[in-house]
């Protein structure tokens, strides 16, 4: 089976709050492995905790952007905007992170990360390695970067950071309840008490009851800390050849959606909130690799369904390029990062960043 259809599959089968007896069997089988996953995770965070593991520093500041489940939450776009924060404030910041590659080749194989983060910042250096330490301390040595924005670094506590930020996707805080693979979690919530500030993304993707639901059950696990809420704010929708329009434009038209990300159900959202009328979508696993048929099959299904445009994200976008030519036109939906609620708490610690580097 490939990986594609497994990870569709392990999806809807935790997914299931009324599963029939098959997927019950299965959601138990899945349980009984989270036992083995749940004590090395355990295991792993005891021996940082009594610094049996070390935690090696480099010598400029280090903001990690990361979650408590997998995939998801819109690290890679709030990385983007802290890099382009510390731009406008004259900072050279550089981006490590670990990096998707479905094929393991080097540095010239697929990563829908690298292409986006190439895309949206060309001027800022990019280094992607497992060891996260290792990758920092090349963009200080090679690219004579001021600051370390961490991709996805929050599991990644061999290196030392400044502001540990974690996001928490409000459409599914909290991975179903379940460590992995039973659930989406990849530390307990009580790993949250680590952060140094915490941000609800998505936080306009559901109803003001569950948002203070979704904050309460932060606080229970850490009264403290400094919560915000983001949004993954549309900004345009653009066509082959830089052309770009208004998010207006999707209004009352007809749209075939597809994406590779690890939350569908957000882009379905954001499309329905912007007034599309969505004829049908396909969603495959995050960071799929696309081929030209399954391409083929995305289109063809569109023209059955009369659709006047085939929409997808920025991210999807970069990999599958922009069919010049096809009919209907591909659009991208893109989106950026936005601090909408407790913003001053994050902005400022970066400021204090900044004036440490200016002094």
């Amino acid at each position: 089976m490939k990986r594609g259809k497994v990870e569709e599959w392990w999806r809807k089968t935790i997914a299931q709050e009324k599963p029939g007896p098959l997927g019950m069997a299965a959601q138990g089988a899945l349980l009984v492995c989270t036992l083995p996953y749940g004590a090395i995770v355990l295991l792993r965070g005891f021996f940082y905790a009594t610094k049996m593991l070390a935690t090696l520093k480099v010598p400029v500041p280090v903001v990690s952007f990361g979650n408590i489940t997998a995939g998801g939450g819109g690290k890679t776009p709030a990385a983007i905007w802290c890099a382009k924060r510390l731009l406008e404030k004259g900072i050279k910041p550089g981006i490590a992170s670990r990096g998707y590659n479905p094929e393991g080749r080097g540095d010239d194989g697929p990563n829908d990360e690298a292409m986006l983060l190439k895309e949206e910042l060309p001027d800022v250096p990019h280094v992607w390695d497992a060891d996260r330490a290792k990758a920092a301390g090349r963009l200080v040595k090679e690219h004579g970067c001021s600051v370390v924005i961490l991709d996805d670094g929050f599991q990644h506590r061999r290196l030392h950071r400044t502001l540990d930020i974690v996001l928490v996707d409000a459409l599914n805080p909290f991975g179903y309840g379940y460590l992995m693979p039973r659930g989406l979690l990849r530390e307990p919530p009580s790993a949250l008490r680590r952060a140094t500030h915490i941000v609800i993304t998505r936080s306009n993707l559901v109803s003001r009851d569950e948002l203070v639901k979704i904050r309460q059950r932060i606080r229970d696990v850490e009264e403290g800390v400094k919560l915000s809420e983001a949004v993954h704010q549309p900004v345009g929708v653009f066509f082959a050849g830089g052309k770009r329009e208004d998010v207006e434009t999707l209004r009352g038209r007809k749209v075939y959606a597809f994406c590779g990300i690890a939350n569908p159900q957000a882009f379905l959202i954001t499309l329905s909130n912007l007034g599309a009328t969505v004829v049908g979508m396909r969603s495959f696993g995050d960071h799929h690799i696309y081929s030209q048929e399954e391409l083929g099959e995305v289109w063809s299904e569109a023209r059955e369904r009369s659709a006047e445009l085939v929409v997808t994200t920025q991210k999807d976008r970069v990999k599958c390029g922009w069919r010049e030519g096809a009919a209907p036109p591909l659009a991208e939906v893109r989106v950026e990062f936005e601090l909408v609620r407790g913003k001053e708490a994050i902005e400022s610690a970066l400021d204090f960043i900044v004036k440490s580097l200016s002094q």
